[in-house]
């Protein structure tokens, strides 16, 4: 988004290009949407891939007719199919394909002129780097469920670029761990299709809630407050107070009822505390009640580790010029500028911009502080 407002000028001596693992724009949000069985965002209509906040909602005014739902309440959240054809209109009328390159971005080294990224097929150089980085590839996997993977049990991370949701065949018993949205919204999917055996095992009560963070955080509500805090440490512990990690909407927990009335599905409560084979092709899980699970599939739907923790992202930090605050985060000044030549955004960028940075209108509030330095 915030490449959005430098594409839109038009400006001839603007070259930018876009340096991604994936082939194309959005493919990883696409391959993770789908195997989670999203329907509909969580977030509402006025967030969005383009700059003008009414774009999707009169994008659905003309939009070819469908026979899904386009939104739902509260705050017309966009289906992920009305979601997906808007984004797919806006990467075309900017052209984003034509900036793009296919690679994977190892390190960057800093000048006064600029910098240098070293990335899997070459160099580049430019006159200023923007991090737009998420943590789609830090996929969070419990030790328990490593010592089962090493042993070539199938467990998936159901956001592993290896996994397709498309490929998966019901065994005697698969089990879905996690308590988050994807986790549960995956559940319901396969439980839906499938009349096997399977589990959701959660490591706690289910939270319900309509957000992740509260509105507040969207705007001058919350971020007055923060933005008056000039202590680091302060800032994070509003950050970590703000989100509601591991929660699901009420529509999604409805539909979780309905599913779990089934006799093949079922909710347990409980947490991992060792896993190990059970005979030639099932595994044990060890739970804290002292009780166990048998699986012969897993389905991990444990969230990410921190964007921080990324190779590219430790080898940044260990660089003097690039300050960080205890938390590891960078320190950045009100236009996210790291160094002269260097600019982050999303979940590095939080300690500017908030609670609300890796989310969509994070990125909006990230786009309108770049765009004043070009």
């Amino acid at each position: 988004m915030y490449l959005f407002h430098l594409i839109k000028q038009k400006r001839g001596d603007l070259n930018i290009k876009i340096a991604d693992p994936h082939s194309a724009p959005l493919r990883n949000w696409r391959h993770s949407t789908e195997n989670s069985g999203m329907k509909f965002l969580r977030s509402p209509g006025v967030h969005h891939l383009d700059i003008e906040p009414l774009g999707l909602l009169k994008f659905s005014r003309h939009h070819s007719p469908s026979t899904s739902k386009k939104f739902t309440s509260p705050n017309s959240r966009p289906s992920l199919h009305q979601f997906n054809a808007h984004s797919k209109k806006v990467i075309n009328k900017y052209s984003i394909e034509d900036h793009w390159i296919q690679t994977q971005v190892e390190d960057i080294d800093l000048t006064e002129d600029g910098a240098c990224i070293y990335h899997r097929n070459g160099e580049i150089w430019a006159k200023h780097v923007l991090l737009a980085i998420g943590n789609g590839n830090q996929l969070h996997i419990p030790e328990w469920a490593k010592s089962l993977k090493a042993r070539s049990f199938p467990v998936h991370h159901m956001y592993s670029p290896e996994f397709s949701i498309n490929n998966y065949t019901p065994g005697f018993h698969t089990t879905v761990v996690g308590s988050g949205m994807g986790a549960v919204q995956v559940f319901i999917k396969l439980a839906e299709t499938f009349s096997k055996p399977i589990t959701l095992l959660t490591p706690g009560k289910l939270i319900v809630d309509q957000y992740d963070i509260e509105p507040g955080w969207m705007g001058p509500k919350y971020l007055t407050q923060f933005k008056q805090t000039k202590c680091w440490q302060q800032r994070r512990s509003m950050i970590n107070a703000a989100r509601k990690g591991g929660t699901i909407t009420p529509d999604v927990h409805w539909e979780l009822k309905q599913v779990l009335a089934k006799e093949h599905a079922t909710h347990i409560i409980g947490q991992v505390k060792s896993s190990e084979f059970f005979g030639s092709d099932s595994a044990c899980m060890n739970l804290s009640d002292n009780s166990s699970l048998l699986s012969d599939q897993i389905l991990l739907g444990t969230g990410f580790s921190p964007v921080i923790n990324s190779d590219l992202i430790q080898k940044l930090v260990s660089k003097p010029e690039l300050k960080c605050a205890e938390c590891g985060y960078p320190i950045v000044d009100p236009f996210l500028r790291w160094h002269p030549n260097l600019l982050v955004s999303g979940e590095l960028a939080e300690l500017e911009v908030g609670p609300a940075a890796k989310n969509i209108i994070g990125a909006r509030h990230a786009g309108q502080r770049i765009k004043h330095l070009f």
